[in-house]
């Protein structure tokens, strides 16, 4: 029996804003308060173990996770309208598409809001690829990520013991199992990554379902927002507030 899609619980909502309030704030989207104890929790356990470099980088990953975004609260009609974007290009009086999830007594949170006038689209952080762009990004990163840190260990190793380690059989052997031994490893560290950023995939899925989108999964709006500029110059579309045509 195929497993079943889960019922979009989003719902599109057509009106024009009104009582527009944004504020910028900070918020841990990645991370909730109990994973970054969790990961607070390795790094002492790291340290414990000898992990120095590695356990700094998860203390810095728990310290560190919170990110600026918008706050907004709107009325679209008689709705009211909440929720996290990245960035709100919209004003009061414009006439706008939205995806939001329906919390009772009329209100609603908000993940995306499109002007219908310019196509102009703020999203929920994070939120602005389907899974399969998401995989082919996470396997090219981590690709590039890994063989350049390998390589930059490598020739620190060959500057600190000389070059001409590199030319015996035994060390260069040894670099190869290395490096395979590393590519595994780090395969295991970027799936893991991978996965916590499942969360944002869905709801970018279930949001372009919403819209009427196809393809769904491979929708990319850091790309079609490059494909689609038009006129706007600013240098936080594409990455804060996108275009999908």
């Amino acid at each position: 029996m195929k497993n079943q899609k889960p019922k979009n619980p989003f719902l599109l909502l057509c009106g024009t804003i009104s009582k527009l309030e944004r504020s910028q704030r900070t918020h841990s989207f990645i991370l909730s308060d109990l994973q970054q104890r969790q990961v607070g929790a390795t790094a002492i356990a790291g340290s414990v173990m000898g992990m120095g470099a590695a356990s700094v980088g998860l203390v810095g990953m728990a310290g560190n996770s919170d990110e600026e975004a918008e706050w907004v609260e709107f009325e679209l009609d008689v709705k009211e309208i909440k929720g996290w974007l990245w960035m709100m290009p919209m004003r009061n009086g414009d006439n706008v598409e939205i995806v939001a999830e329906p919390m009772g007594n009329n209100r609603y949170t908000a993940y995306a809001v499109k002007r219908k006038s310019d196509d102009l689209l703020a999203v929920h952080p994070h939120a602005t690829a389907g899974r399969k762009v998401h995989y082919r990004k996470s396997t090219k990163a981590w690709a590039w990520c890994s063989s350049l840190l390998f390589l930059f260990v490598t020739m620190a190793l060959a500057i600190d013991m000389g070059w001409e380690i590199l030319l015996k059989r035994d060390i260069r052997y040894f670099f190869l199992i290395s490096f395979l031994l590393w590519l595994s490893i780090s395969a295991i560290i970027a799936f893991r990554v991978s996965r916590k950023l499942m969360a944002f995939v869905e709801i970018a899925e279930l949001t372009f379902e919403t819209f009427g989108w196809p393809d769904v999964e491979n929708i990319d709006l850091r790309k079609t927002s490059v494909e689609n500029r038009r006129e706007n110059k600013l240098p936080n579309y594409g990455s804060l507030y996108f275009r999908y045509k």
